[in-house]
């Protein structure tokens, strides 16, 4: 139903655009006049110039109702500019960095999907276009939306990595944790006895954690560590980062606690101090299939001659803020593989595929 040539090209040049978290304003430059040129109403939420740009299209004559379709206009960091290779049916990049796939063929698409809707004067619901800021810095912009921003009853994200047809209904609650452990600073040659080394210490504490994949529903990670000034001196600080997930609110806390047990008794074992800060950074979400939303997107895929797949995934997603504002969503596979690597491509026909589940979305029930 969508015009491929059209979409590609639109995928393109938006891969093509460096912006990164909290550097969107070429990405919202872009599609600003897309929008406009179609019709809608488009407007910026949020007081910096890179808030994120949200775009509304009035109900078609005899329908009624919201809808909201979202994909985040950022990228993890690029390191060189993106140059689209094709290889075997798929567009990866040169190889010196990442595609970008994650999360601008969510945006191609959903532009596609207007294009087509509007052109072939298909009927539709009213329709909120919603592309966030900094999604991969913690899911800021999607944060940033208030309930005068919102009018839909139900939210489509197209952002997973899962393949087209795939449904994610349920993701983790996450919490970030993080350390500063103290210790004291001394010569490593000459005095050693009189220093008290804080990579030791946090060290004591990380390994009395229960680190990786705890059970079926819960996972944990030490991820960053930064201390020290030379060889010779000992360690008087570190700073330490860690986070927690669980589909289970309880497990989740229990976790956390272990964790933040684990590293103060261990620091207090080598006579170092911590400070401790743990802060929630989403909350997870867990979608029935009789969920209107879940009906809405499986009867879209159907349609686009699919057979819906119901997941979950361990990752969060703008999803998990809009389902904790109350406002239900799903998030929708795109085909995009590898994310986040230098190996990262989306197939052709996963590309055309989700522009047509777009279109069965804006255009359903």
């Amino acid at each position: 139903m969508i015009d491929n040539a059209r979409m590609l090209r639109t995928f393109l040049e938006l891969v093509q655009i460096k912006a990164e978290s909290g550097r969107e304003e070429a990405v919202a430059r872009y599609v600003s006049p897309h929008l406009h040129r179609l019709g809608l109403s488009v407007k910026k939420n949020g007081e910096d110039s890179t808030g994120n740009v949200i775009a509304t299209l009035s109900p078609t004559p005899g329908r009624s109702g919201w809808i909201a379709i979202a994909a985040h206009m950022d990228t993890v960091p690029l390191g060189n500019p993106v140059k689209p290779v094709f290889r075997d049916g798929a567009i990866y990049s040169s190889g010196d960095t990442i595609l970008g796939a994650d999360d601008r063929v969510g945006i191609a698409s959903i532009l596609e999907a207007l294009e087509t809707v509007i052109e072939k004067r298909l009927p539709h619901p009213g329709i909120e276009v919603i592309f966030t800021v900094s999604e991969e810095e913690g899911l800021v912009g999607a944060k940033r939306l208030t309930s005068e921003d919102l009018q839909a009853s139900m939210a489509f994200i197209v952002d997973s990595s899962s393949d087209p047809g795939h449904i994610v209904v349920q993701a983790p609650s996450h919490v970030n944790l993080s350390w500063i452990v103290a210790g004291k600073a001394a010569h490593a040659g000459i005095a050693p006895e009189k220093g008290v080394n804080a990579i030791v210490a946090a060290a004591e504490g990380i390994a009395a954690m229960n680190i990786g994949r705890i059970d079926h529903e819960t996972t944990s990670n030490v991820g960053i560590i930064r201390g020290g000034t030379a060889t010779n001196i000992v360690c008087d600080s570190v700073y330490v980062e860690g986070e927690a997930r669980s589909f289970c609110e309880k497990k989740l806390e229990d976790l956390v606690k272990s964790m933040v047990d684990a590293m103060e008794a261990g620091v207090a074992k080598r006579e170092a101090s911590v400070q401790t800060k743990v802060q929630k950074s989403y909350t997870g979400f867990s979608l029935k299939e009789t969920s209107p939303v879940v009906q809405w997107a499986t009867s879209a895929v159907r349609r686009s001659g699919l057979l819906p797949v119901l997941i979950s995934t361990g990752g969060g997603s703008d999803a998990n803020i809009f389902n904790e504002k109350g406002l239900p969503a799903v998030n929708l596979g795109t085909g995009a593989q590898n994310v986040h690597t230098t190996k990262e491509y989306i197939s052709e026909r996963d590309l055309y595929t989700i522009g047509d589940i777009i279109v069965a979305i804006m255009t359903g029930a």
